[in-house]
């Protein structure tokens, strides 16, 4: 049988996001949250969709059905890169991109 609950949980924490923060995120409540996550009670098909979402899981993963692609979910400081890079303008795109290139040449050099 499939625990849904231990997959939310262990997606959540893969993703290194607290329930509050699913919470906030989502507007779902603490005791529902919990209830999913302990098995006590299961999200509805609306709810599920958007936590899937926010973990970046397909129905495939929870149903147990195996890929060989491996599936590439950012970490909290890469999600935090990601939102400060997204603010930029493309020169200033353009100049980050220019310094990691340094950084990158310069880091396999020690």
């Amino acid at each position: 049988m499939i625990n849904i609950g231990q997959i939310l949980k262990s997606a959540r924490e893969e993703k290194e996001l607290t329930q509050a923060e699913v919470m906030r995120l989502t507007g779902i409540n603490r005791k529902s949250l919990s209830g999913y996550e302990n098995n006590v009670a299961e999200p509805d098909l609306r709810t599920f969709a958007e936590l899937a979402k926010l973990y970046n899981f397909s129905a495939d993963h929870v149903l147990g059905i195996k890929s060989d692609a491996s599936i590439w979910a950012p970490s909290r400081m890469e999600r935090c890169f990601l939102e400060k890079i997204r603010k930029l303008d493309p020169q200033h795109l353009s100049e980050l991109n220019a310094l990691l290139d340094i950084m990158i040449q310069y880091s396999g050099d020690s």
